[in-house]
């Protein structure tokens, strides 16, 4: 996503648009943590999938915190690094968040 990017304006503006949608999604992260919190019985499963959005909060915490890091180094030579690295976390963070969507419709049915 953030790889081909060389202009430094287009490559802020699209940080500035995943800072924002990587902060909405761990907050939605944690508000599941809560809705699957809400039922009065615990499995194992339910269990699974709080793990799994706690794990999945705290990537796209990371991944805030990385763009952050990266804005404020876009003129560095190693901003492809750190894209890099932003992509990955983003990436697994969101595989994990829809992964565990399908664990906790696994648990309601």
């Amino acid at each position: 996503m953030l790889k081909n990017v060389s202009n430094p304006k287009d490559l802020q503006r699209l940080l500035l648009s995943l800072l924002s949608t990587s902060g909405t999604l761990a907050g939605l992260s944690m508000a599941l943590v809560g809705i699957v919190n809400l039922r009065a019985a615990n499995t194992k499963v339910e269990t699974l999938a709080d793990d799994m959005f706690l794990f999945s909060s705290l990537g796209f915490l990371v991944v805030c915190y990385l763009v952050f890091f990266t804005l404020r180094r876009l003129r560095s030579k190693r901003v492809q690094y750190w894209t890099n690295a932003i992509d990955v976390v983003f990436l697994f963070s969101l595989t994990l968040l829809v992964m565990s969507g399908f664990v906790v419709v696994y648990a309601f049915l």
